[in-house]
């Protein structure tokens, strides 16, 4: 079995300091400023979301829209699927038998072709406004703070996780709260080097709770609050009663385990650990709604194919092939599809046609893939289509007979959850309402709406 460390002195007096949501102690009737357009019929079958982040823009061409070239090499194995579509075995042989549960979208389209403005898009379903970045919240902090109306006190873990997120590069930060209240900030986590310092064994027990009451005696402070105090304080109040709630709860050290087999089953991989432990966050249903697992990498300039079939894409491909394969295989076998919405994409796709003079691929806006799994998507087909090289769109494969773009995706991932997604809420920072699913999209006015052809 894989341990973690254990928590410290010094880092139980920094709990309040942790990037957590304090997702059940302060009182939540539902807020004022919250309104609906056009009242919608959500499916709200879906009790929770993984939303699988391939960082960097996928090559399309190579995964999940497959095509032929003489820029492609040989070991790609591309054979055609029993569901009737070309897959690249040689690449996902494990996903090559887990097709059946997947509705690949082929006519899915980006907006942005930088990535930190690429990624935000992806995180909130916004279009890049310097004048209210700080203020939209992400779609899992809108998830969350839908969550908190529904929250159970048998609840233990934040309603918006995100693990492998890396804040300090050129994809942009990772997208929070906003101007929601910080309960609805995402818990982070890094699998690189498996900190994650929340379990107490069993030994320590005791000497924990002596120092979290010592803590309490010496912040006086936290006994004076009330609802007229500083919300800096009453946050980070929040914070720290949250965390040891989650710390306190047996069920927290089953979720955060990770065996040797398992480890290897999921590829032995930072993002194979976080699909894991995104796993056992759903089975221990004690309130994650939203968890976003970041895979980094993608962005193939140089060397796409590595060198002799390693390194590049085929060394995402693996990892992610592991993984991804591991955690619709673990979901069904444990009766959990039918009550997850799987979600995987990147930011946009690649150049199409021959390669560049580095070998690589360019950033790419046109033309991309989305896919979905579980909670009712019919899977085993592909949505759209686009020409040999992959370069535009010939069929977009649903009604609304346009591409699909990432504020359908949120429309799709709110529907799942039993969300309005025509809410809007009132009273922001800049005076300007924030709508779940702004019809007011990068270049034009569109009326987004849930792609239901995933469940048809």
């Amino acid at each position: 079995m894989t341990t973690f460390p254990r928590l410290h002195r010094r880092e139980l007096l920094k709990l309040g300091a942790l990037s957590v949501a304090g997702f059940d102690l302060l009182p939540f009737a539902r807020p004022s400023n919250v309104q609906a357009q056009s009242r919608v019929s959500a499916r709200g079958n879906a009790k929770s979301v993984i939303f699988l982040n391939l960082q960097g823009g996928p090559s399309q061409m190579d995964l999940f829209d497959v095509k032929m070239g003489k820029w492609a090499p040989e070991n790609r194995d591309v054979r055609m699927t029993p569901q009737g579509f070309q897959f690249p075995y040689g690449l996902m042989p494990k996903m090559a038998s887990r097709l059946g549960d997947l509705a690949v979208v082929r006519s899915t389209q980006a907006w942005e072709t930088v990535h930190s403005r690429g990624q935000y898009y992806l995180q909130t379903g916004h279009a890049v406004s310097p004048a209210r970045i700080k203020e939209a919240p992400s779609l899992g902090s809108v998830i969350a703070y839908e969550a908190f109306q529904k929250r159970r006190a048998t609840d233990f873990l934040p309603p918006f996780v995100s693990m492998n997120y890396e804040p300090s590069t050129m994809y942009g930060p990772l997208q929070g709260e906003g101007c929601l209240p910080a309960d609805c900030s995402p818990l982070t986590l890094d699998l690189k080097d498996r900190n994650l310092p929340f379990v107490v064994d069993a030994k320590d027990r005791a000497r924990f709770d002596r120092r979290w009451a010592m803590l309490n005696q010496m912040d006086t402070s936290r006994q004076t609050l009330n609802d007229s105090s500083p919300q800096g304080m009453r946050q980070f109040d929040s914070f720290g009663r949250a965390v040891h709630k989650m710390m306190t709860n047996p069920g927290i050290s089953k979720v955060l385990e990770i065996t040797p087999e398992e480890h290897q089953a999921y590829g032995a991989s930072p993002f194979g650990d976080a699909c894991l432990i995104a796993r056992n966050m759903v089975a221990a249903d004690g309130g994650a709604k939203f968890l976003l697992v970041t895979q980094p990498g993608w962005d193939h300039h140089g060397a796409i194919y590595g060198k002799e079939g390693k390194g590049g894409l085929y060394k995402n491909a693996a990892d992610l092939d592991a993984a991804y394969a591991a955690l619709l295989l673990d979901l069904r076998r444990l009766k959990l599809l039918d009550s997850t919405l799987v979600v995987c994409m990147g930011e946009f796709g690649r150049t199409p046609g021959e390669l560049t003079p580095l070998a690589g691929r360019e950033h790419y806006a046109d033309t991309m893939f989305s896919i979905f799994a579980g909670a009712g998507v019919k899977g085993g087909r592909v949505l759209g289509a686009t020409d040999a090289e992959g370069a535009h769109i010939t069929d977009f494969g649903w009604s609304a007979n346009r591409p699909v773009y990432i504020e359908d995706v949120c429309a799709t991932v709110y529907s799942a959850l039993g969300i309005d997604w025509s809410k809007r809420i009132t009273n922001t920072p800049s005076g300007r309402d924030f709508l779940y699913v702004d019809p007011a999209a990068g270049t034009k006015s569109i009326n987004f709406r849930e792609v239901g052809e995933l469940y048809t």
